[in-house]
């Protein structure tokens, strides 16, 4: 691309411009393509004290590192070229002295960096970064290009991110009251004082001249990292937190993986690298699978991979968090692991808010266990409470109010004082709830594991309704033996011998599959679910099919879920495949049933008159495909509102077809487990619920409160 094309076309972006962190991703995204390399980040000065470079914008390295990856002004290559103040044009970059590879932005592969400082005439704020996987030569042309290039980003930021200070210091706009919306995590009004979590690189090599001492730092982080999970999970039950102690005890079951620590193992022995690049690389790995899969709550599983790894790196020596609590400190974070959560002093802490966990994490499980009020999908948070002293969380509608008004604060203090219940007894869960014509409501659970299994059955579920199969698929990369997937289904059947036990087949797309084929560009509406299993994992999809028929001879109680079904002949297809197989064997055949969660088979039901056992409806993706809503994108989470009465209509729709063509149906999803939606859901007719085990009690003491009739 021509100097002037490339410039024009970074100008009609910045003329375009919305807002300033969007424009900067735009133009990381154009720069990467324009420029031909395979990463383009932009960092910015931040911070308190403004001794940080945060990484605001990039295309090439993890989505998830903007915002809350920073370094020092003197980390690291991006460091390099802020002191230095001038272009830096760096090869065999993974080897030179000042090269760090920080934790989650997988920038370990790029051999060429070349760093630009971001500046006015008078002050340099930031550093744009180009980096290539192949050996780039640096020419007098690329120079002058990309310091013009750098020049109009510094413009943009100046003008639309940053002003000057009447001493020259660089500070954001405004202390006017503001509001954002996200989306509630945990509900209650808080008012308090925003604290910032950022993340701290302390380690300075990736290499190592002696596995052993390496392995032997290894085994003794793994150690050390069991006994924190052991205390927790002690500090927890002691103080009756039974849910996050659940969480902990996950944590240290995945720690306990053999997979997880050979592979970092093979990192030490094989490859040289440190232990803690090692372990990072490692969870690195498995981070992103979890990611990029469609299921949403095992994609908020990478945030416990994270905890994992964090702790290791921490008694590895190798990052620390920087985290200064004050009494009523609002924790604002990118995202928090469930061990960030548990172990702040929650005497000093009265909300959270983040800008990517999900409504499924297991932070939203422990703000609610803890009653802290937290809200998510808040976009640019690091950059909103530069000059805020006071914030209002309101986890009821997911507002955040940065310096409130003397009006607002004397307004929600009137809705918290009027949403305050007394302190009753919440055990429930083990009472059934039957409404006065005799019908009984069931409450199934959703499970990813046979901890999770354990714990439904703790709560009296009336069975599993879904067991998302995906996860042993990827903590095994994928190879996993009919024995080893009967040995794993066996352990959540020992659960619920007797009752119900509804298996989904492996919900994995492109985005999934490893490292041997493409990714594709939009896997959510790509070839995922039941169109992946019967093109390119049908031998996958027989042998799952096969486990479960056998184990169905053993139990007599699985049944099984097709996924992700647009059209009625992809159920049939496997449908097909099941009885072939149950006749080979010489067994019966399960419950097939559909997951009604793509509404061009609503218009198609009729066709499984007598052909199919059950319909599930997935919530959560049925919404997502019926509004084009994305719920992982913060611009527009806010606008994921379950009650809209359009989608209640379709609801109702599928109740009354279904109950037309005689077959059983049950709402599956966190839709079921708000309190309010499930009264709503009840009155129009569903008495069948599949939800996470640990909303169960909470379920049924509302329904024991309010009376439904």
């Amino acid at each position: 691309m021509k100097k002037i094309e490339l410039l024009l076309g970074i100008s009609n972006i910045i003329l375009n411009a919305d807002d300033t962190n969007t424009t900067l991703q735009k133009i990381a995204r154009f720069l990467k393509e324009a420029i031909e390399s395979d990463v383009c980040s932009i960092y910015l000065l931040g911070g308190a004290a403004r001794d940080r470079l945060v990484l605001a914008a990039t295309e090439g390295l993890s989505e998830g590192a903007v915002g809350s990856v920073s370094l020092g002004l003197d980390e690291g290559l991006t460091g390099l070229t802020y002191t230095n103040d001038h272009y830096t044009f760096i090869r065999n970059a993974t080897t030179h002295e000042r090269f760090h590879y920080f934790p989650g932005i997988n920038e370990e592969p790029y051999n060429t960096f070349i760093g630009i400082p971001l500046r006015s005439r008078a002050h340099e704020f930031g550093v744009l970064v180009f980096q290539f996987r192949k050996n780039k030569r640096n020419t007098d042309m690329l120079r002058k290009l990309l310091r013009a290039v750098a020049a109009q980003v510094s413009g943009l930021v100046l003008r639309h991110y940053l002003m000057h200070h009447e001493e020259g210091e660089l500070v954001y706009d405004s202390n006017e009251e503001r509001i954002e919306t996200g989306v509630p995590l945990s509900s209650g009004i808080a008012f308090g004082e925003p604290v910032i979590v950022m993340a701290k690189l302390v380690e300075k090599t990736n290499q190592h001249d002696s596995p052993e001492e390496e392995l032997e730092a290894f085994n003794k982080a793994i150690e050390n990292t069991r006994k924190d999970l052991e205390e927790l999970i002690g500090k927890m039950d002691s103080s009756r937190q039974q849910i996050a102690s659940n969480i902990f005890e996950t944590h240290l079951l995945m720690l306990n993986d053999i997979t997880f620590r050979a592979d970092i193992e093979l990192h030490i022995k094989k490859k040289n690298k440190s232990a803690s690049f090692s372990v990072r690389h490692v969870a690195d790995k498995y981070i992103n699978r979890f990611r990029s899969i469609n299921d949403a709550y095992l994609r908020e599983r990478a945030q416990d991979v994270e905890d994992i790894a964090f702790r290791l790196l921490s008694h590895l020596g190798a990052v620390s968090k920087e985290t200064n609590l004050r009494d009523n400190s609002v924790i604002f974070a990118d995202r928090l692991t469930p061990g960030e959560t548990a172990t702040l002093d929650l005497e000093r802490v009265c909300s959270f808010v983040t800008e990517k966990d999900g409504v499924t994490s297991h932070t939203a499980i422990l703000a609610k266990s803890m009653k802290i009020p937290a809200v998510t999908g808040v976009a640019n948070i690091h950059n909103k409470i530069e000059t805020c002293e006071r914030v209002i969380v309101d986890g009821y509608e997911g507002h955040v109010i940065f310096n409130p008004s003397p009006e607002t604060v004397e307004k929600y203090k009137q809705k918290m004082t009027s949403k305050k219940l007394p302190d009753e007894d919440k055990e429930y869960a083990c009472r059934n709830f039957v409404l006065k014509d005799g019908s009984k409501i069931k409450f199934y659970a959703n499970v990813s594991s046979v901890l999770d299994s354990e714990k439904a059955e703790l709560f009296c579920a009336d069975g599993i309704g879904l067991v998302r199969t995906e996860i042993f698929y990827l903590g095994r990369d994928g190879n996993c033996s009919l024995e080893q997937r009967m040995d794993t289904y066996r352990g959540i059947l020992r659960a619920f011998p007797h009752k119900p036990v509804v298996f989904r087949l492996l919900d994995i797309g492109s985005d999934k599959k490893s490292a041997y084929e493409a990714f594709e560009d939009n896997p959510a509406l790509g070839n995922r679910g039941v169109r992946l299993l019967l093109t390119d994992y049908q031998s996958m999809l027989e042998d799952q099919l096969t486990a479960l028929i056998r184990l169905h001879g053993e139990y007599n109680t699985v049944r099984i879920l097709v996924p992700f079904v647009a059209d009625a002949n992809e159920y049939f297809r496997v449908k097909k495949i099941a009885e072939d197989i149950a006749e080979k064997e010489g067994l019966n055949m399960p419950d097939i049933g559909v997951m009604l969660e793509i509404p061009s088979l609503i218009y198609q039901l009729d066709q499984f008159k007598g052909e199919c056992a059950f319909f599930s409806i997935g919530t959560n993706d049925m919404f997502q495909y019926f509004f084009a809503l994305d719920r992982g994108n913060p611009k527009v989470s806010s606008l994921y509102r379950p009650d809209n009465q359009s989608f209640i209509n379709l609801l109702k729709r599928i109740l009354d077809k279904s109950n037309e063509i005689g077959i059983p149906v049950e709402i599956c999803g966190e839709m079921a487990a708000d309190p309010e939606m499930l009264t709503k859901l009840i009155d129009m007719g569903y008495r069948e619920f599949s939800v996470s085990p640990y909303a169960i009690n909470e379920l049924k003491y509302h329904l024991h409160k309010i009376q439904i009739s």
